[in-house]
């Protein structure tokens, strides 16, 4: 038999302040993203956080040069060394 259990309602700030405590309770580096209500959501590490990258920043790739284009692309000769010489089927 189970008990009957009402859910408590939290609003979202509300409960964020509570995990944003007991994650710091646990011993994680925890820091709080806010904004005008409260914390919106938290950023969670097992280590001190390292100096971080805008995502706008994250998000770009690095430019890529492209490989040179090698002019050794000739027509088909009759006899040439580009030429794969099937045999014939017999």
């Amino acid at each position: 038999m189970t008990p009957d259990f009402q859910p408590e309602h939290m609003d979202r700030w509300s409960r964020n302040e509570r995990l944003y405590q007991t994650l710091k309770g646990m011993g994680l580096f925890v820091s709080p993203i806010l904004d005008e209500r409260g914390i919106d959501s938290l950023l969670v590490s097992t280590d001190l956080p390292q100096k971080t990258v805008p995502v706008a920043e994250a998000d770009v790739c690095a430019p890529v040069e492209r490989a040179e284009i090698v002019n050794g692309i000739r027509s088909a000769l009759g006899h040439g060394d580009n030429v794969v010489d099937f045999p014939t089927v017999v």
